[in-house]
């Protein structure tokens, strides 16, 4: 690598090897060393030039085709699409473990925090009670430092309300940090997805227009008695997350 480069690997010592590939290859897309309708190197080539392994160039391109710089085909190699990356963050999940993905890409920045009581919508949503005692955490996602993926409410328990302070300091989700600090485990974690609309708060902070339309994810997280510790609303203006679930079919037993 480059004494730049190597550097910036310096400087950033918890990051990824596969993202910091990825933040390369995209400052020289970014900058005309590959061109719009141009082939990237093979993977082997970038194996080589810089040093890493397969998976970890399979990663960096595979984090540059979720943003829609590069387009990888059969037979055709992989072409540049685009100059710059798209707002857009892209989930795979098939397990509670791969929810840590989306907070490893992703930053989560803290804008307020208050004690709420549950009105009948909301104890709706989180599976509690109507005037029971929550703490509400209102924050944005951010892919990076200028692109908001998402507004996120989230609400737990006021004997937990002490993790405030902790999220945002680096990558680790809620769920994990409750699970450092109190000890209780995610054992389940349903999901609903629905059409919603931004207000006109949330909207101004997302960029976009009021009314403007929603993709709105609710996580809910229980222990392992099935009780809710933790719950997530996640608005998502049109464009900037797509979620994606793999079905295999399975054979059934005689």
């Amino acid at each position: 690598m480059s004494t730049g480069e190597t550097k910036t690997s310096q400087e950033n010592p918890s990051v990824p090897r596969y993202r910091k590939l990825a933040d390369i290859l995209q400052a020289e897309i970014e900058s005309g060393v590959y061109l719009i309708g141009a082939r990237m190197p093979t993977e082997l080539e970038l194996c080589t030039r810089f040093n890493v392994s397969r998976f970890t160039v399979r990663e960096a391109l595979r984090r540059m085709i979720d943003n829609g710089m590069i387009l990888r085909r059969q037979g055709s190699g992989t072409t540049v699409v685009s100059k710059s990356p798209k707002t857009m963050f892209i989930q795979k999940l098939n397990s509670i473990d791969e929810l840590l993905q989306y907070s490893i890409d992703t930053q989560l920045k803290v804008k307020s925090a208050s004690p709420i009581e549950l009105d009948a919508k909301l104890a709706k949503i989180i599976g509690g009670k109507v005037r029971e005692s929550w703490h509400k955490i209102e924050a944005i996602r951010y892919l990076d430092e200028k692109s908001p993926i998402c507004w996120t409410d989230i609400f737990v328990r006021p004997e937990h309300r002490e993790l405030v302070d902790r999220i945002g300091e680096d990558t680790t989700p809620v769920f994990m940090v409750i699970q450092k600090e109190f000890n209780v485990i995610a054992e389940e974690v349903t999901m609903t997805l629905f059409a919603g609309s931004m207000t006109e708060k949330k909207a101004w902070a997302m960029g976009v227009k009021p009314g403007s339309p929603t993709l709105v994810i609710v996580r809910c997280y229980k222990d392992k008695a099935g009780r809710v510790f933790e719950v997530s609303i996640s608005e998502h203006p049109a464009g900037r997350f797509t979620f994606s679930v793999d079905l295999l079919r399975t054979s059934n037993a005689d």
